[in-house]
């Protein structure tokens, strides 16, 4: 139900904030990797002692030259920062050096690292992809352990996508075999939560919150996961209607989490605040205070999570209530953006995701959440904001119309600026034979001598026009020139930087371009007799060529050319 992405990585290690300083490094150096481990692994560790460690696990990592060792160096490094940049760089480092070495546990451990990276940058089909990459190496390995971790993420996109019954034997399994193992204990916990918000989908209230009170009764309050036991008491409370009782527990809960980076869970926890508010007071004008604190914090960190809907429902609901049409229509809109943003996942979740396990249909089944909008009689609503769509694009349509009217002016005075030459060309010159020229000519395996001869022909085929001639391919210019085409090819491409089409069709439209200029009768023409004119076989590959050299379509180049002589004759 809550934000699983930003400690998704509690359930293999756990990350905590304290004021502590590491001590006696000469000491902690001469630890071993196992003793190390231990260090690193333990929650109540700061940042700045997570690094120290870690960069002396590093070292001792990189003499031993043994790829896993570096290996779980970097994992202990990309733990530190999750979502960050740094873990994408430490994943992929990961797969690097031990992807010709494998092991049970690399390097399926860098990808489940990638795809927790972009699980929690909200690219759940990149974050799907590297897990099924990483189930299909620790299958190979017989790794029961990461196939289990495997089944948490898959679990956790099936509540994302609404099939909470589905994630629930998934969690199940892992509890189950995690229960028993004392040195697992984070992990039982993690479980258990997310049992609990399985059960609150499944409307089990009941069950959630004997999940919750039993954890509570033995979690300290160091512990990472207590602000959000907290929390979910908070809306156990809230969904039994004990609105009192929960405001005191979601109140702590805001507390706890403003001391973190959870800005997610914390606007959840602002929505149960209003929720409380507006069904327990019955104070619209309070709650509304709560429910835009939520989406100013969705606006800021630019996230979605489908367990937010209902908020903006209640921002809508207010707004209606209130007449202000102005937030009714940006509240309407952010729950179309947000509902849009996850049609376009589960859309691409259902094409790639592994059949095995067995994710719902996401095409039959995705939510629709302008047909609750419809349902709940804001159809008024939805026909204002197609017409404000329409005035918007309408704007904007005309604004790239000035736009485009504006180059098109633009690039139409540069080419009435550039001279009227006879020649679209420049007359080749003969290739200096010093020792520089030498080098160059050795990229094009040719003699100097030769391409000298080739570039004067082309220098007279130029100044004949010769390429205004219909159907020309490269072969025929090369037997005209008395070369082969492959000589012909290289000397163009080098000296005239394109190849023999660009070469062609531009001094074909350099040649239009000049004659429409001079010639008034000429631009009588309709295109298509211009095109042939010029050695184009038809006037669609005239227009592409014209407008891919100038910018501009043939038709509208005449047009200004005949509307500028108008003007200076008036």
């Amino acid at each position: 139900m809550k934000n699983y992405t930003l400690i998704l990585l509690f359930f293999i290690h756990a990350l905590i904030y304290s004021q502590s300083v590491l001590k006696n490094t000469d000491s902690i150096k001469k630890l071993s990797f196992a003793e190390l481990d231990e260090k690193i692994d333990n929650s109540s560790l700061s940042l700045q002692e997570k690094i120290a460690y870690t960069d002396i696990y590093y070292k001792k990592a990189i003499k031993t030259d043994n790829v896993f060792r570096i290996a779980d160096a970097m994992y202990h490094k990309a733990l530190i920062y999750p979502g960050k940049s740094v873990q994408l760089k430490y994943a992929d480092s990961i797969i690097s050096v031990t992807k010709d070495t494998p092991n049970d546990i690399y390097p399926a451990r860098g990808y489940m690292l990638k795809a927790n990276y972009f699980q929690i940058n909200l690219n759940l089909n990149q974050a799907l992809k590297n897990v099924l990459i990483a189930e299909k190496l620790s299958k190979s390995r017989n790794n029961f352990e990461q196939n289990l971790i495997i089944k948490r993420y898959i679990g956790l996109i099936k509540i994302e996508l609404g099939r909470a019954e589905e994630a629930l034997p998934l969690f199940i399994e892992n509890l189950n075999y995690y229960k028993n193992k004392p040195d697992k204990s984070l992990d039982v916990i993690f479980i258990k939560w997310v049992l609990s918000d399985i059960y609150i989908r499944l409307n089990k209230v009941d069950l959630a919150l004997s999940y919750v009170n039993n954890e509570l009764k033995t979690l300290k309050d160091t512990n990472p996961y207590y602000p959000y036991y907290i929390m979910y008491k908070g809306i156990c409370l809230n969904l039994k209607g004990d609105y009192t009782t929960s405001k005191s527990y979601i109140e702590k809960a805001i507390d706890l989490l403003k001391k973190t980076d959870d800005l997610l869970n914390l606007s959840i926890c602002y929505y149960y605040k209003g929720e409380n508010i507006y069904k327990g007071q019955k104070d619209s004008k309070n709650a509304m205070l709560y429910f835009e604190k939520v989406d100013s914090i969705l606006v800021k960190t630019k996230q979605y999570s489908c367990d937010i809907v209902d908020n903006y429902t209640r921002l809508i609901e207010i707004s209606k209530n209130n007449g202000n049409d102005k937030k009714h229509l940006y509240y309407l809109n952010r729950l179309i953006e947000i509902d849009n943003y996850f049609k376009s996942n589960n859309i691409s979740l259902s094409k790639n995701i592994n059949k095995d396990y067995d994710i719902p249909n996401l095409l039959v089944d995705k939510e629709n959440l302008i047909t609750q909008i419809r349902n709940e009689k804001l159809f008024f609503i939805a026909i204002s904001l197609v017409l404000m769509l329409g005035l918007g694009f309408s704007i904007f349509y005309v604004i790239k119309v000035r736009e485009r009217s504006k180059k098109s002016e633009e690039r139409f005075r540069h080419l009435m600026e550039k001279p009227i030459l006879e020649s679209t060309e420049n007359n080749a010159q003969l290739i200096e034979t010093n020792e520089k020229q030498n080098e160059k000519e050795k990229a094009m395996d040719l003699p100097v001598e030769m391409v000298n001869e080739i570039l004067k022909k082309l220098s007279e085929f130029e100044s004949n026009k010769g390429y205004l001639a219909s159907n020309l391919k490269q072969t025929d210019l090369a037997k005209q020139l008395a070369t082969n085409s492959s000589y012909l090819s290289k000397v163009i491409n080098f000296h005239k930087s394109k190849n023999f089409s660009q070469y062609i069709n531009d001094m074909r439209i350099n040649y239009a371009v000049n004659k429409l200029k001079k010639d008034k009768k000429f631009r009588k023409y309709t295109i298509k007799a211009i095109s042939e004119e010029v050695g184009f076989s038809n006037s669609e590959s005239f227009s592409k060529a014209f407008y891919n050299n100038t910018g501009l379509q043939p038709s509208y180049f005449i047009k200004k050319i005949e509307e500028n002589e108008k003007q200076q004759k008036s």
